[in-house]
């Protein structure tokens, strides 16, 4: 993927070869904008039957330029998992270069979704108009990830037997992240500590996307005229809690707008308990606020590390640079999740 110029002729050797039936000319290959940690390209593609199609390419950058480092091996298994479950409408995974051999790098091929991701249909919508169809249709979708039987998953990623055991290793992620940066944080070690001794009830442990957000969602036409959300980007899905898609949600939409929990908090937190049975006791504006915390530092602990290691010499990533800012939104973050709002708990 790193010389457009030979692309072409190797994606379609690539395609002739998996697909075993049919010979693939790529007639069109082009970079995509937008992914921050994988290098992202569409390639046009006809086959020998007379089919046209478009693919999308996410492979690994080249070493030392990537902001945060996750596993195509793993991000493929899921992906192929997934594949089988009804609920869920995403991308169909079609292929993937597990050596870089063929490609250049690991590249996973997937469908190209026709239409725009939520974000940009966010960013045409006048404010005035309000947003509640987009966030009713955000929380089904949100609640149908949450909802996907576990039993697919097992043995493709981990899948913790206790949910107290589960959140002490996440919170535990927070000293971590402290331990191997470059420089002392002790900021992180408070925020851990706080999270430890103000624990929320447990919920029933389900498949977390980690990146829940607009511009992971693509807004697909269906053939009855109407559309459905594709959600994208599974790097960093696991098993976990859900509530820490709830929290990165907020935490992401507050950053980049419209944030549409924001819009109506209540609302939106009481149809996601409705779509998911989870109890006002679980899911609530206090929960939010500690998930918003806890959410984030999957993220954050990446961006960090780039920084260390661009501290380093490790790295040169021009991602890595832009997302430095990160770093301070985060403390912010952290410390408006240790707050509860008035009225909550202390």
């Amino acid at each position: 993927m790193f010389d457009a110029s030979v692309m072409p002729e190797r994606l379609a050797s690539f395609l002739t070869r998996h697909d075993g039936a049919r010979e693939a000319t790529v007639v069109a290959y082009e970079r995509m904008v937008g992914g921050y940690s994988r290098l992202m390209a569409w390639a046009e593609v006809h086959w020998s039957d007379g089919t046209h199609e478009r693919v999308v390419l996410r492979g690994d950058p080249p070493p030392g330029q990537s902001m945060m480092e996750t596993d195509r091996d793993l991000e493929w298994a899921l992906l192929t998992a997934l594949s089988a479950v009804d609920e869920l409408a995403m991308p169909a995974a079609r292929a993937y270069d597990a050596t870089g051999e063929h490609l250049g790098t690991k590249c996973i091929v997937l469908d190209h979704v026709e239409g725009d991701s939520l974000q940009a249909v966010l960013n045409r919508v006048d404010p005035a108009h309000g947003y509640t169809d987009h966030a009713r249709e955000l929380v089904d979708t949100m609640a149908r990830v949450h909802s996907i039987d576990l039993a697919p998953l097992h043995g493709v990623i981990e899948v913790p037997d206790d949910w107290d055991a589960y959140l002490g290793r996440l919170i535990d992620r927070f000293r971590q992240a402290e331990h191997g940066h470059v420089e002392a944080n002790p900021f992180l070690l408070y925020v851990a500590a706080w999270l430890d001794a103000h624990r929320p009830p447990p919920l029933p442990l389900r498949l977390v996307h980690s990146d829940f957000q607009p511009a992971n969602i693509m807004i697909a036409p269906t053939h009855d005229g109407g559309h459905e959300h594709q959600v994208i980007d599974w790097e960093l899905a696991h098993v976990g809690d859900p509530r820490e898609d709830l929290g990165y949600y907020n935490v992401y939409s507050s950053a980049s707008g419209p944030n549409l929990f924001a819009a109506d908090p209540e609302g939106f937190l009481a149809r996601y308990r409705e779509r998911t049975g989870f109890s006002e006791e679980a899911v609530n504006l206090d929960t939010m606020a500690y998930f918003s915390s806890l959410a984030a530092i999957t993220v954050y602990a990446q961006v960090l590390g780039g920084a260390g290691a661009m501290a380093e010499g490790r790295n040169s990533g021009l991602m890595t640079t832009y997302t430095l800012n990160a770093l301070t939104v985060g403390h912010n973050n952290f410390l408006a999740g240790c707050t509860p709002p008035p009225g909550g708990a202390a």
